[in-house]
């Protein structure tokens, strides 16, 4: 009788870890998703649907025009974002770079303090 219950016990701690591991990798997962930072400052410009098409082909032609493999260089970066600058309007680009500062400026502030955990 009692190995039954250990059985009954155990498997309940089993299906509870299992449960319980997989929400914590849904959670991770979920918060891991980031997007580079350029694309997350460019939602601050307010792109219209064409806007949205002539930067998604420059950027599907600045993939292509790289070989298979290899990462651009720091100069073939600077050009990608040259060439989609030019699709915004002044405005939008007053936009882009001020919530690209504040986005920098919030990863090298010092994180917060987090609290002590309460028994």
């Amino acid at each position: 009788m009692k190995s039954l219950t250990i059985k009954g016990a155990l498997g309940a701690a089993i299906i509870a870890g299992i449960a319980f591991a997989g929400t914590g990798i849904s959670n991770a997962a979920q918060s891991c998703h980031h997007r580079p930072p350029i694309a997350r400052a460019m939602r601050a410009a307010h792109l219209t649907q064409a806007q949205h098409q002539q930067i998604r082909s420059i950027r599907q032609s600045f993939r292509s025009s790289l070989a298979s493999g290899t990462r651009p260089t720091r100069a073939q970066m600077k050009a990608l974002r040259a060439r989609i600058m030019a699709v915004l309007t002044p405005q939008q680009r007053a936009a882009f770079q001020q919530r690209l500062a504040a986005m920098r400026a919030q990863r090298q502030a010092p994180p917060a303090p987090r609290p002590l955990a309460t028994p």
